[in-house]
């Protein structure tokens, strides 16, 4: 008898119906095949044990499973369930019914000895898949289940043993309790709110310059450099970001929560913003050490999974001490701060990830960090400034679009401030959430594929970011003074184009330009009122 049951497996982002055939016939054998892994083949010893504790069993004949299509490896032990569903369903050891309603399902889940199931990667885009593909329902254990609990036009059950599974496929209709919805999570407290309790700009004294540089960075989601002296706060104004962010919109919290999923991390981060499952809400903010890899940074490995430019994604990568970071794995951020995606080839094949971020860098100017402070500190000779500086090359510091110079804060500032004149992030973000709302509907409307200033592409600078003619001439100015180049040109534009946003503004004033140059190129102080 051969019977088909449906499940999927993920190839970076990209998923793929796999259709578990299984016939069983007289003999003694049992063949696994379609390029199944040592996880997938060593399933029949963790089917054979869960069977038996319900009281089936694998038949002494000859099984065949074949995993299709063939020509894409299987990976891990999601296979266990379905597979074990085929081989009742083939020797008839359970209802022919259960056998007919199989093509309405997808089902994945690792089965402990006792018939317990484990959770599994990659299961959002799985059920996304599974809706595309005209299924009726996923089958899925209880994490990987949470996940989905946001995805509507699907119906997703979690089963936490082998039986629930078998209830389901036998009574869909009495198991409405296992189904999966947006009530089934539990909101705790928000991540926000601690976030905003623990890193505000309230608590930031001074560096009205520099706040200023992050809320136009977060307006507009530019890239931005924090170049200052060792204790000047660059780190903490860094963490203040993610406060004054806005948060993701639903297709936006989608795509990220896709990559979490596929790398096996969504169930973790859900748990660090306090809820029990579905999408995450809150923009990533990764901060990895400076002794990262080049792989980690960028994704890879044997399985293609994601890496950290990757999983900040729609957020912030915040790269501290930038200066210390191996130099292979700053040239591999220089694509994809162009292309917002990173393609990952393996012998096994291609992965293609987003790579959307916010990079936040934060350095001192000099080996002893007090370049830029009063009193002539420092003592760093011309050529070990010069090999320090080495260390970031010219390409990537054009793709900065905004770089800060940071001094250490006056005592009279630090010392003598009340706490209560500084601006807290509630207002900074209530500023972004406005300038986002102004990009979002602008571009929403002419019907382009990006939504923020830093993703305008070069074709497009000259419909939003015009000029007059006179501003066209300073900019020409600028540009030929100091040996801008092009695309630190068209940097300048998006930036100028964000300032007018936060003001409100549908035109670029030479005001607007002004502040660009300078938080571009801050050590040139150009004044152009």
């Amino acid at each position: 008898m051969l019977c088909k049951v449906y499940c999927a497996c993920c190839n970076g982002l990209e998923v793929t119906t796999v259709t578990v055939e299984v016939s069983v016939t007289d003999g003694i054998q049992f063949y696994l095949v379609g390029l199944p892994d040592s996880a997938v083949k060593e399933s029949q010893q963790r089917i054979e044990s869960a069977l038996h504790c319900y009281g089936f069993r694998i038949p002494g004949k000859r099984i065949t499973i074949n995993l299709a299509p063939a020509n894409i490896r299987k990976e891990g032990s999601s296979f266990d369930v379905p597979i074990a569903i085929g081989i009742l369903c083939a020797s008839a050891q359970l209802d022919e019914q259960v056998t007919g309603r199989l093509e309405e399902f997808i089902i994945l889940g690792e089965l402990s000895l006792d018939g317990k199931l484990r959770d599994i990667p990659g299961a959002l885009p799985i059920i996304i898949h599974a809706k595309e593909q005209g299924f009726k329902a996923c089958i899925l254990p209880p994490s990987s289940a949470m996940e989905g609990a946001e995805i509507e036009g699907i119906t997703v059950y979690s089963a936490s043993t082998f039986k629930d599974v078998l209830e389901i496929l036998m009574s869909a209709e009495e198991c409405e309790d296992m189904i999966i919805t947006s009530q089934s999570i539990r909101q705790e407290k928000s991540v926000q709110d601690e976030d905003l309790q623990n890193y505000d700009f309230a608590q930031v004294r001074g560096q009205k310059q520099a706040k200023r540089g992050l809320e136009i960075a977060a307006a507009g989601g530019h890239n931005i450099m924090l170049n200052g002296s060792p204790g000047s706060g660059k780190t903490f104004m860094a963490k203040c970001l993610r406060g004054i962010l806005p948060p993701m919109s639903k297709e936006e919290a989608i795509q990220t929560s896709n990559i979490y999923s596929v790398a096996g991390l969504l169930a973790a981060e859900s748990s660090r913003e306090h809820h029990s499952g579905g999408l995450l809400r809150n923009r990533p903010f990764r901060s990895p050490h400076h002794s990262i890899t080049p792989q980690a940074l960028i994704g890879g490995g044997n399985k293609g999974l994601p890496g950290e430019i990757s999983l900040a994604h729609n957020g912030v990568l915040f790269l501290d001490e930038f200066a210390e970071f191996d130099r292979r794995c700053l040239e591999v951020l220089r694509q994809p701060l162009e292309d917002g995606i990173v393609q990952i080839s393996r012998v096994k094949g291609k992965h293609f990830y987003p790579a959307r971020f916010m990079l936040v860098a934060a350095m001192n100017p000099c080996p002893c960090g007090n370049l830029y402070e009063e009193g002539g500190k420092c003592k760093c000779s011309s050529s070990a400034m010069m090999k320090y500086r080495g260390r970031i090359s010219g390409p990537l510091l054009d793709r900065i679009d905004i770089q800060l110079i940071i001094r250490s804060v006056r005592s009279g500032d630090l010392v003598f401030s009340s706490g209560g004149n500084e601006e807290p992030s509630r207002v900074i973000a209530e500023r972004v959430r406005k300038a986002r709302l102004i990009q979002m509907e602008r571009y929403a409307a002419a019907g382009e594929s990006f939504f923020t200033n830093a993703a305008i592409t070069p074709s497009k600078l000259s419909v939003y970011c015009r000029l007059s003619s006179m501003d066209e001439w300073l900019v020409e100015t600028f540009v030929n003074r100091h040996g801008v180049s092009a695309r630190g040109y068209t940097r300048i534009l998006k930036i100028a184009r964000t300032v007018a946003d936060l003001d409100g503004s549908q035109k670029i004033t030479t005001a607007h330009l002004s502040e660009a140059f300078n938080l571009r190129c801050p050590d040139k102080n150009e004044i152009l009122l």
